[in-house]
């Protein structure tokens, strides 16, 4: 029986659009925005949350605020995810920077990368990439 491509979380903050999101230690079922090099578990959904005022909307637009539900993509499911510094190339391997968006892990170095996902095109800095998402950590080449 195949698996659901997402499920609904309750987010534990203020969670932007496709971004990387970890989970919540002190709340059962809840997620968080992860911050640089964290663990992650998914990617947040790359639709906007419904403004409480319609003709407000935040920049960049929130996928969900604290104690609503959030859809997250979960390893092997594919998902938008907005790219940070540097862009990607596809086939990056991505990691969480401080504000949750993807960057390409380091490949030199001592500190443990938290990949969570790998980069299925080219974009920059600022734009929506397709990834497929995954759950792995691995140690740089020490130079």
């Amino acid at each position: 029986m195949p698996r659901p491509t997402a499920q609904m979380m309750t987010a534990g903050g203020t969670i932007r659009r496709a971004r990387f999101v970890n989970i919540k230690t002190d709340a059962n079922h809840t997620v968080e925005e992860a911050d640089a090099n964290d663990r992650t578990i998914g990617v947040a959904t790359d639709s906007g949350r419904a403004a409480a005022i319609p003709s407000e909307s935040a920049d960049p637009p929130e996928a969900a605020q604290s104690g609503e539900q959030v859809e997250v993509r979960f390893p092997g499911d594919e998902a938008l995810l907005e790219i940070g510094s540097g862009g990607c190339t596809a086939g990056d391997e991505l990691k969480s920077d401080a504000d949750g968006k993807g960057v390409a892990r380091a490949t030199t170095g001592t500190t443990v990368q938290n990949v969570g996902a790998i980069a299925l095109e080219t974009a920059s800095e600022g734009e929506l990439a397709r990834v497929i998402v995954v759950y792995t950590s691995m140690r740089p080449a020490l130079a």
